[in-house]
């Protein structure tokens, strides 16, 4: 039967030699085909090389104080109203991750096939998910504009929307790995299905979620800084300014702010984050 001439030749527990490199020269075909229909040349990287020195260079050294600005940008390249931006941007971090994790536990509880009330809920939600978090903050931040207009109430919204959908999925994943028998004992006391939830996976993976509340929280703060590219709030108007008009030096320091921000924010996370789960947590967002 195994010899059978219409049953592809494939070993049990693994791939024949000449499965094996087939797969590895379409592998091949498709890099190199990829590499050709998008431009991608190392030569002129390695050219442009010396104009990013450059323009390095000219980065230098970063300036803090008596900005000389045209008078339409003044306002955005004072310091003062830099730092302004950057408490912004944080606290657009803050609002968009607090409202993705009420959103996302709310999916949660019916995204979660163990504790879902039935397929089609379940299902419903899993679309939801994937819909919000498939869809990036800055296309987010692009819809809202024309809904709320500018300003950081626009960038909050696309954190939390696409938050909402990564914070469900990864919860949802979570309880579906939870042991059965934490959730059969909370539900043989009598409880409901959201008593099971706060009751019985709370307290079961309620460090575990912290953890991913905490990584999002770094990953909302290093988007807030960008979505100011469209008017979203946050430091990324500056950002965008900067470099229209060319002043390389205060491009620097915004990105030393940012930076700063971001590795305060790493540090104080991870202090937590171990203190909660004993390690630190990879995930790819």
């Amino acid at each position: 039967m195994l010899n059978h001439p219409l049953i592809p030749m494939m070993r049990i527990g693994g791939w024949t030699p000449t499965v094996k490199h087939v797969f590895i020269l379409l592998v091949v075909i498709a890099y190199v085909l990829s590499m050709l229909e998008t431009g991608t040349n190392p030569k002129a990287f390695i050219e442009g090389l010396p104009m990013m020195g450059d323009f390095v260079v000219s980065m230098f050294p970063p300036h803090f104080i008596d900005w000389d600005a045209p008078y339409y940008y003044n306002r955005e390249a004072n310091m003062s109203f830099l730092l302004e931006k950057a408490v912004e941007t944080v606290q657009m971090a803050i609002v968009g991750t607090f409202l993705a994790v009420i959103f996302g536990f709310l999916l949660a509880m019916v995204a979660a096939r163990n504790i879902s009330p039935n397929a089609f809920v379940y299902q419903v939600a899993r679309t939801i998910c994937d819909s919000f978090r498939g869809i990036s903050e800055l296309v987010w931040a692009l819809l809202f504009v024309s809904m709320v207009g500018l300003g950081p109430f626009t960038g909050i919204l696309a954190l939390a929307v696409h938050n909402t959908g990564a914070l469900g999925k990864y919860f949802s994943e979570a309880i579906e790995a939870i042991d059965v028998g934490v959730l059969e004992a909370v539900e043989a006391s009598g409880a409901t299905r959201t008593q099971v939830f706060f009751h019985g996976v709370i307290p079961e993976l309620g460090a575990l979620f912290m953890s991913f509340i905490l990584y999002y929280f770094e990953h909302n703060l290093r988007q807030a800084t960008v979505l100011g590219v469209v008017g979203a709030g946050g430091l990324g108007t500056s950002l965008l300014l900067s470099m229209t008009y060319f002043n390389f030096d205060k491009v620097l320091t915004i990105i030393m702010i940012m930076l700063t921000m971001v590795l305060i924010t790493d540090w104080l996370s991870g202090i937590i984050r171990k203190k909660l789960v004993g390690g630190d947590l990879v995930m790819v967002a």
